[in-house]
């Protein structure tokens, strides 16, 4: 009968093959992309991996070592306000001078953050870890995003951040639940119990930075560039605001598309633990239902962008992590914390496919300037954002440190993504439709 699958078909459909033509087909679209794509991947999979050790108990660590709301939000301001500081010289640097050093220095810092963690006496010196944090997340940030314009094509951009970063959640998943226990071996939600993890974070680092290093190539636009061949400070930031892409109002999208998580992550975890009673295996189940999340939609959301574009998949997943804060405020019990946790992601893969937007509207060889210039004017949003949650936690309540975000991105961010025009299309080496 026409319309219906012979059995040979239907046997293709089974679990087993339909996995096995998805692993073959991510195989074949990484070898088609250059090899510090893939040396990129790799790093970012390790890199999240070890970040995840600890994320859902930093903020529960500093305030066992004294910090209030206000304080744990004034460390994470302090940390924003010195990688706004250093974002434009950075990125001018990184076109100028050439990517490897700057990824490798980045690194280095990263394992600095990690061993200042295991060592800190009190939360007053978490703020140093904060700062070399900052700065460490500049660095690789742009790095990142340097290679993926340089070794990614437009029509494969998307699916190729969100692959990356599925990727690295397929390892972030297993480290709360390794965590987990070893903090309940030291002895629970503790200073004493979470301690030995940052150490565990900081030898991980140390071979990441091996691996970069041998690995990691010079892109060829930057080999042979110095001096004598690129333009100064002020005039390579001029050369790229006069060119014809709307970048003044992206500038305020990429801003506040960052807002709610800046001003949210140094509350999230304190919040489902003081307020929903939440303990470290829940925690962690939360943190592993993001990540899990991520695996099951990332390269799909990702293809789709590829495809039908970045904007209406932006708008198609939206509603869904405001419905993980809203979740999360109202949640009565285990499971809607759990789903809270899982529909996080959808704002991860959101802020992933406007990052594919902000790489498509500039050439490669500004990139860093324009990774740079972002990251400067976000700093004007996400500066006083952890501060501000601090004390909207303090004088309003801790659940409007969710619900503010939320209502102005609703009101704020959507409509100015309105008036940009869709950028798939949009070749970046030279800023004109294909």
């Amino acid at each position: 009968m026409e319309g219906k699958l012979k059995p040979h078909e239907v046997e293709g459909l089974s679990a087993p093959n339909v996995i096995a033509t998805t692993i073959e087909r991510v195989i074949g679209f990484i070898r088609r992309q250059k090899h510090n794509y893939r040396v990129a991947i790799t790093r970012s999979a390790a890199n999240s991996f070890l970040l995840n050790i600890t994320a859902q108990y930093d903020s529960i660590y500093t305030v066992a070592l004294g910090a209030n709301s206000v304080e744990l939000g004034t460390v994470s301001s302090i940390g924003n306000g010195i990688a706004a500081l250093i974002s434009t010289p950075v990125g001018w640097l990184v076109d100028r001078y050439g990517l490897k050093r700057f990824y490798l220095l980045g690194m280095g810092l990263l394992a600095g953050v990690a061993l200042i963690y295991g060592l800190a006496p009190n939360w007053q010196v978490i703020i140093a870890a904060t700062i070399l944090f900052s700065v460490s997340m500049r660095l690789t940030g742009t790095g990142c995003s340097v290679i993926c314009a340089d070794s990614v094509q437009n029509k494969d951009r998307a699916t190729a951040q969100n692959l990356c970063v599925t990727f690295a959640s397929f390892l972030s998943m297993i480290a709360p639940l390794i965590a987990a226990p070893l903090i309940t071996a030291f002895g629970g939600l503790t200073v004493d119990g979470i301690r030995p993890l940052y150490y565990v974070r900081f030898v991980g680092y140390g071979l990441i930075i091996l691996f970069v290093a041998a690995q990691l190539r010079e892109p060829k636009w930057v080999r042979g560039a110095g001096a004598g061949t690129n333009p100064g400070f002020i005039s390579g930031f001029r050369q790229l605001l006069e060119g014809e892409a709307p970048l003044g109002r992206w500038l305020v999208i990429s801003s506040l598309t960052w807002l709610p998580m800046v001003m949210t992550a140094p509350f999230l975890q304190l919040f489902a633990h003081q307020a929903k009673g939440a303990d470290q295996y829940l925690l962690g189940i939360m943190t592993t239902a993001t990540i899990l999340a991520r695996l099951l939609f990332g390269i799909p959301l990702g293809r789709l962008a590829d495809r039908i574009g970045r904007k209406k998949v932006i708008y198609l997943i939206t509603p869904l992590w405001y419905a993980s804060y809203l979740l999360l405020v109202f949640s009565f019990n285990a499971t809607t914390l759990v789903l809270a946790g899982a529909l996080q992601t959808f704002y991860a893969i959101s802020a992933g496919i406007t990052g594919a937007m902000t790489l498509e509207l500039v050439p490669v060889e500004q990139m860093g300037k324009w990774s740079g210039l972002i990251g400067l004017f976000r700093g004007l949003v996400t500066i006083p954002a952890p501060v501000l949650g601090g004390l909207i936690w303090r004088e309003l309540g801790p659940k409007y440190v969710f619900l503010i975000p939320l209502a102005v991105d609703l009101l704020l961010r959507i409509p100015l993504l309105t008036t940009i025009p869709e950028t798939l299309r949009i070749d970046p080496s030279c800023g004109r439709q294909d």
